[in-house]
């Protein structure tokens, strides 16, 4: 708990800082290398044996990222994924096993190359739209924490992530309505209405989030993605529950 507290209080204000600074390309350096490192945890997790396969997926998942963010670059996904393709015929291993792998690869590459930097397109829309999604995960994610081991008794998805229990998916639930209903007030530019249901539904696609992490942890037995957070375990294993709300969130400022 100690390491995990310490570890809160150094990160949150310098990624705070980073944010409010309002500047576009050092939020998206940041976001970039955090794209690379949970690249690199994924991939490390899901192919351990397997250097080349390591190698493709992560640049692959660079590349992804490229066209995402980079003006002009968007036409060139289907060339990079067909390229993709292309490199698992030449990577060693019986055909299934290469095939199996070329999904694997590609779930990765696209999961946090392509859908993560969308916080990048979210902040060029506002840096208080990411400020806003971070302070609902943040006090979604801590609810769900804390009213878990406080009031937990019945297990919300054992098969997937044993700890997580219905208890703290209600409290996160509230906590992060709440806490987007308040702060959303004060950054965003939003209609009461609107405000009113996207605090909750981010809050609740945040979880489901979690969750898909834990679905890749589950899947190939690992507890952490890694162990670069002191108390927390990997990149991947914070930057879970944020995903899916800055995608949905980029497609919500653009039709809102």
């Amino acid at each position: 708990m100690r390491a995990r507290v310490l570890t809160a209080l150094v990160g949150i204000p310098f990624v705070v800082g980073i944010v409010v600074a309002d500047r576009v390309w050092l939020f998206a350096l940041f976001v970039e290398a955090l794209a690379l490192v949970a690249l690199y945890e994924y991939f490390r997790m899901v192919f351990p044996a397997h250097r080349e396969v390591r190698l493709t997926g992560v640049a692959a998942g660079m590349l992804f990222s490229l066209t995402l963010v980079a003006p002009g670059l968007s036409s060139l996904l289907p060339l990079i994924m067909a390229l993709l393709f292309a490199a698992f015929v030449f990577i060693g291993g019986a055909a299934e096993e290469r095939y199996r792998h070329l999904g694997l690869a590609l779930a990765g590459a696209f999961y946090l190359g392509y859908l993560f930097p969308h916080f990048i397109v979210l902040y060029r829309g506002g840096y208080e739209w990411v400020l806003w999604v971070l302070i609902v995960v943040f006090c979604s994610d801590s609810a769900a924490y804390f009213a878990g081991v406080a009031v937990g008794r019945r297990k919300l998805y054992p098969s997937i992530s044993p700890g997580k229990t219905v208890e703290g998916a209600i409290a996160a639930t509230v906590a992060g309505a709440l806490a987007g209903w308040v702060s959303g007030a004060w950054l965003l530019a939003l209609p009461w209405a609107h405000l009113l249901w996207l605090s909750p539904a981010i809050a609740v696609i945040a979880q489901v989030g979690d969750l898909f992490e834990s679905l890749i942890k589950r899947g190939f037995a690992a507890k952490d993605s890694g162990s670069i957070l002191p108390g927390h375990g990997g990149l991947m294993d914070r930057l879970d529950s944020l995903v899916f709300p800055g995608v949905v969130s980029t497609y919500c400022l653009r039709l809102l």
